[in-house]
């Protein structure tokens, strides 16, 4: 018993030792890490690393940007299940201890002493937290001090509920997304609160161990960790018993989600993103939480799509089929599940979908494919015998009889689905496409097309394609020949002309595109119908330096084009957004205004960080300016009058604002009313009679029973490229086609009228629909006058077939020789 007693004392002699040496050696580390560690005075105002996101002006999500994807949210949003997973799991005394869990460390202690290695932890929420805010995840005993020390401090500074929130959104759940919100998205594509139970336990299974854990990476694992969480869960009571069978039941169903984003606008989008990291810099485009919000409307964004993928379309099965993507030898041998696994690996592109052909029916001129969905499609005859084989852009093989003629079981191909058809055969097409409408009183860019399938070319077509716009530059032509006292009725011969260019020893021979020439013609007439002789002549009268000093005036770079008489023609390298932006001042009755497409930006607080103040259209101000100019000076108060006046009153005088909108922001006159009015006049008779008609006609468009659109085809040498251009009071749009290598034609007869004016056609029958005509009122100074359509000179009593023009009053031409008119015997012309 002695000896017993002695060895107690002893051995509590070293414990107390053990125990002042551990506190000393404890307060040691603190002295010495202590003075390093962060301040986590301001842990509140963390900034959580959120990516930019972009809207539509109506505010629908249409993009985001960023390197990581997060969505801040608030405690309160959380779902209650996943807080109870978390603290189960992870923290069961969260809200007991200060920071630290001794009863974990001994814990861990023991286990890294007996087992000789570090890979027991014993974290708790805090230090978690201060592991992903403010240290690294490296496995040392030093950084797990520190951890501790951290966590103390932040347990001092802030709440349990603000530690748990701030955990919620910090946390890495892989597949970079940072935070319960973005989580929840990515592996669900569901907001947090609706989340069901067993997907809240995969979730919070997940920042035990990110890339192991994870549904998508490893689902097995993923499936354990779920059903340990569930477990955790029955036994801290937050869950019953049949609440945890029914959910460890449940199977492990979880895909990779995007951004929940409304429609698809990614040429625009891009362009947002450029912008944003020029102003602010790659680092906070991507992490500040910026919020973009651009002029885009929801309505235009998608028919301009649906009409620029239709046309394109529509042309490249005009052209025939270029056959298969490609052919799998022996596709029996695979099994139903590695098919559609295969047809899931080629990329998605626009509204099209792969499928695997499997079988002919020869007899009914039918086909059955397999779809990447997993069901299996039948494809009519009409839905495929578009498809001759594709020789060139000029040709194509003999129309197919059969489906044999076409493909084969084991060739892969597109479908798209028909509303007539059901799913009908498809192909990629290799022909390019661009299309842009702006709002012609502000320059609001409203719809943005770069392409057929951002997936397939990120090249903007609209903004970075310096094409020749052809014909489409011809109004701009006339307008400048207006200008300087041509007339609508002005008559010019229409023959073949011939220059000589000095510079490469030869001679310049445009053509008519008809190949024909009509004599003496009308500039309404050649507008119309395109006429090139007559552009080129007119040009040759007005002068190519005046003409191209002329078009400065719509917003078309000087340094893009050359003052030749080829300019007449479309010589010039221009974007499908300038040509727009030109159109524009038509639209507008003369007005300058500039693209723009980011209306407002905003930072993740919602605080405005930059608002547009783009120059609009205003006749009002326009009107109120003038009256002002007119009064006379004595009844126009001035600013010393008002500061008297307030003097005597002692009450600050702030005289009523006079113009709807700043002076400064008014959009400038370019072009005088009158010209534009007689311009737009003839642009409308290229919609109803000229070179858009026989499209419009054709398909019955609605566009024909409207007065108010005009518009201009155009197409360049070889049908390299066309254009339509069009507008009425409230859009200005243009469309081009043409392939992205240059040097190749879309081919015979694909004029501007053919290739381009559908995706047009589509986009305003869409936007115009149910919607009064806009057109420009008739200013004052213009005057209808009786003309002799063959010579364009006023008509006399003796006209036969006159018909009516527009005229400028101090450009009406002069009066034919009556042939009923009896000489005067004293005329001393006579004699």
């Amino acid at each position: 018993m002695k000896y017993l007693l002695k060895a107690l004392l002893n051995g509590g002699y070293f414990v107390i030792l053990f125990a002042i040496a551990g506190v000393m050696g404890f307060g040691g580390l603190y002295l010495y890490l202590g003075p390093n560690l962060p301040n986590v005075d301001s842990i509140r105002e963390i900034r959580l690393q959120t990516p930019m996101t972009v809207y539509s002006s109506e505010g629908d999500l249409i993009a985001e940007f960023g390197d990581k994807r997060r969505i801040p949210i608030t405690l309160s949003q959380v779902p209650q299940t996943f807080i109870h997973a978390l603290i189960a799991t992870e923290d069961k005394r969260f809200y007991e201890h200060s920071g630290v869990d001794f009863l974990g460390v001994m814990r861990a202690f023991v286990n890294n002493i007996t087992t000789g290695t570090r890979s027991q932890g014993a974290s708790t929420i805090t230090q978690l937290v201060a592991r992903n805010v403010y240290l690294n995840r490296k496995k040392t005993f030093t950084r797990k001090f520190r951890e501790m020390f951290l966590a103390w401090k932040i347990e001092s500074e802030i709440s349990k509920n603000e530690i748990l929130e701030l955990f919620i959104n910090k946390a890495h759940f892989s597949h970079r997304a940072y935070g319960l919100g973005a989580a929840a998205q990515v592996y669900y594509g569901k907001e947090i609160n609706e989340l069901e139970l067993h997907q809240v336990a995969v979730l919070a299974g997940i920042p035990k161990g990110e890339s192991i854990y994870n549904p998508l990476s490893n689902p097995e694992k993923a499936l354990e960790r779920r059903n340990h969480v569930l477990g955790r869960m029955l036994a801290e009571g937050y869950i019953t018993e049949e609440e945890h069978n029914d959910a460890v039941a449940l199977p492990i169903e979880s895909s990779k989600h995007g951004a929940d984003v409304s429609f698809s606008a990614p040429y625009l989008a891009e362009m947002v993103r450029r912008d944003i990291i020029e102003r602010f810099g790659r680092e906070a485009a991507y992490n500040n939480g910026f919020r973009i919000y651009t002029t885009l409307n929801n309505k235009l964004q998608i028919g301009a799509q649906a009409a620029l993928r239709k046309s394109l379309l529509e042309y490249t099965e005009r052209h025939g089929y270029r056959g298969p993507e490609q052919s799998i030898e022996n596709f029996e041998e695979l099994t139903k599940e590695e098919r559609v696994d295969y047809l899931k690996s080629l990329p998605d592109i626009a509204n099209m979908d792969s499928a695997l052909t499997l079988a002919l029916d020869e007899e009914n001129n039918t086909l059955v494919a397999l779809h990447e969905n997993g069901s299996e499609v039948s494809i009519s005859w009409d839905g495929m015998k578009w498809a001759a084989p594709f020789i060139d852009n000029d040709k194509k093989g003999a129309a197919p009889k059969k489906p044999s003629d076409i493909l084969k079981p084991g060739d892969v191909i597109r479908v798209i689905k028909d509303t007539d058809l059901g799913y009908k055969l498809t192909q990629i097409p290799e022909v390019s496409g661009g299309f842009i409408a702006l709002n012609p009183q502000s320059g609001a860019i409203e719809a943005l097309v770069g392409g057929y399938d951002f997936t397939l070319n990120q090249f903007n077509m609209v903004t970075q394609a310096r094409r020749q716009p052809g014909s489409n530059i011809k109004p701009f032509i006339y307008s400048a020949a207006l200008e300087k006292g041509y007339t609508a009725a002005s008559v010019l011969n229409d023959a073949p002309f011939v220059k000589e260019d000095k510079t490469a020893e030869d001679f310049w021979r445009p053509k008519n595109d008809s190949g024909r020439y009509k004599g003496l013609t009308r500039l309404r007439d050649a507008l119309r119908y395109s006429n090139n002789s007559i552009s080129v002549r007119l040009m040759n009268e007005i002068g190519p330096s005046y003409a191209e000093d002329y078009l400065l005036n719509f917003g078309f770079p000087d340094e893009y084009m050359e003052p030749y008489t080829s300019l007449a023609l479309g010589s010039a390298s221009f974007t499908p957004i300038e040509v727009a932006t030109g159109y524009a001042t038509f639209a507008n009755g003369g007005y300058k205004v500039s693209p723009y497409f980011i209306e407002r930006i905003e930072t993740a607080n919602e605080d405005v960080l930059f608002k547009a103040e783009p120059v609009k259209v205003c006749t009002e101000c326009e009107k109120l300016l003038a009256e002002l100019e007119e009064l006379p000076k004595q009844q126009q108060v001035s600013e010393q009058t008002l500061d008297d006046q307030a003097s005597a009153l002692d009450t600050p005088l702030t005289p009523e604002p006079l113009l709807p909108i700043d002076e400064e922001k008014i959009a400038k006159r370019v072009v005088e009313p009158r010209n534009v009015f007689i311009v737009n006049s003839m642009m409308k008779d290229v919609i109803h009679r000229g070179t858009a008609w026989r499209q419009l006609y054709n398909t019955g468009s609605p566009l024909l029973r409207r007065n108010d659109i005009g518009g201009k085809t155009g197409t360049t040498n070889d049908a390299k490229d066309a254009w339509f251009s069009g507008f009425n009071g409230d859009y200005v749009a243009t469309a081009w086609v043409g392939f992205a290598d240059y040097s190749l034609s879309l081919g015979k007869r694909e004029y501007g009228g053919k290739a381009a004016l559908p995706i047009w056609q589509k986009f305003m029958e869409m936007a115009l629909s149910g919607k009064p005509e806009n057109t420009m009122p008739q200013p004052e100074g213009i005057v209808t006058a009786r003309i002799n359509p063959e010579s364009g000179k006023l008509a006399s009593s003796s006209t036969e077939k006159a018909i009516f023009e527009i005229f400028r009053t101090e450009f009406l031409p002069e009066k034919e020789a009556d042939k009923n008119e009896v000489p005067n015997v004293f005329d001393e012309d006579i004699f």
